[in-house]
């Protein structure tokens, strides 16, 4: 049990309220016991603990909007920090039902080709700290610490979140929505080639007229709905943050000051809104070449495309069974270290049917 001090109590931006009467405050037991061991003062301890509950709930408070993983897929952070692995089936098919005889007992089971698949959990870790003299300088001034450090750590944390979700990480069996371990689901994902323009071999929006990019959206969002024999409904069209751009700045004819995109969701079944289509950074140029479509989704490989979701926490979703945390200070030489963590695990992508990847190739 933490030892207790009295102080004036704080306000929202942890000012203290010297106008009022003074309270009893309890300190953690990590700050405590740098207390008890004589390297901290009981006013510096208080402070310093206050400084840091004010710093670790603003870095959880910072948005990062261009970091679109966790915008795109819900996270589940079911399982808790001891687990180390997770299993999830994983449903393949498209859900067609067999003809059988009148007394038949075998009856085909709707999970019948489900496969089962076990996903590593990886504890992704940093640090940030303070020195004596960062503590005793802003206790002097009444300055609050620079809360930048820890802001930085919880950046670089949900960077990498980031990245696996995309491309998760084969090496530690991690499956991202585009890449992964080999035999991940992901990877099954129905892949298709646009078609040619009529007055070259270009297949990219660039070198095609409007008539041919809504033939090609049209194409993609319909594929998914036939094949799937209407099971899934596309409410989703991923793409790079330029082929958004042309689609929103390119007009429908010469005629009219409609865009393309406004042409589009005007006249389709299944997106409807502007807002269905997600640009992503991370899409610009990872597609496989369409002479080669089934190689890998990688950053450098030049080549362009869309991809169509019908999004649904059913269909894929990530797993961080603990979510990030600050654990309790630590002194280490001449510099107070907060340690800080997470479990995670990736994408489950529980129904590779939901996702199909439409390739154009090189600008």
């Amino acid at each position: 049990m933490g030892i207790k001090v009295t102080a004036y109590p704080v306000d929202d931006n942890n000012l203290e309220l010297k106008d009022q009467e003074m309270i009893e405050v309890e300190l953690s037991d990590a700050i405590s016991t740098i207390v008890q061991n004589g390297q901290m003062t009981d006013s510096e301890g208080l402070f310093f603990q206050r400084q840091l509950e004010y710093i670790q709930a603003t870095s959880y408070d910072v948005l990062y909007p261009d970091l679109k993983g966790r915008e795109l897929l819900v996270t589940n952070s079911e399982g808790g920090e001891g687990i180390n692995t997770i299993t999830y089936r994983s449903y393949d098919k498209r859900g067609e039902t067999a003809i059988i005889a009148g007394k038949a007992t075998d009856l085909p089971r709707g999970d019948i080709d489900g496969k089962e698949y076990s996903i590593s959990v990886k504890t992704l870790g940093n640090a940030y700290g303070y020195s004596r003299q960062e503590l005793a300088a802003a206790k002097l001034v009444g300055m609050p610490l620079d809360s930048r450090k820890a802001e930085a750590t919880r950046r670089s944390y949900e960077e990498k979140v980031n990245q696996i979700i995309f491309f998760g990480d084969a090496e530690n069996n991690l499956q991202g929505f585009y890449d992964g371990p080999a035999g991940a689901p992901a990877l099954t994902a129905t892949r298709s080639v646009m078609a040619q323009n009529a007055g070259s071999t270009s297949r990219h929006w660039k070198n095609k007229t409007p008539t041919e990019i809504i033939y090609d959206l049209t194409q993609a969002v319909t594929q998914m709905y036939v094949d799937t024999k209407q099971i899934f409904k596309p409410n989703e069209i991923w793409l790079s943050v330029e082929n958004l751009q042309l689609l929103h700045n390119t007009p429908r004819s010469e005629t009219t000051d409609t865009s393309i995109i406004e042409w589009f969701v005007r006249n389709n079944k299944f997106i409807t809104s502007t807002d269905q289509f997600k640009d992503i950074n991370e899409l610009e140029g990872i597609f496989p070449n369409p002479s080669s479509p089934s190689g890998a989704f990688a950053t450098g490989n030049g080549f362009e495309g869309i991809t169509v979701v019908a999004s649904s926490p059913d269909n894929y979703r990530t797993r961080e069974p603990f979510p990030y945390v600050h654990l309790p200070v630590q002194l280490k030489g001449l510099e107070f270290e907060i340690n800080c963590y997470g479990r995670f695990a990736g994408v489950e992508m529980i129904r590779p049917a939901a996702v199909t990847h439409h390739l154009m190739g090189a600008a």
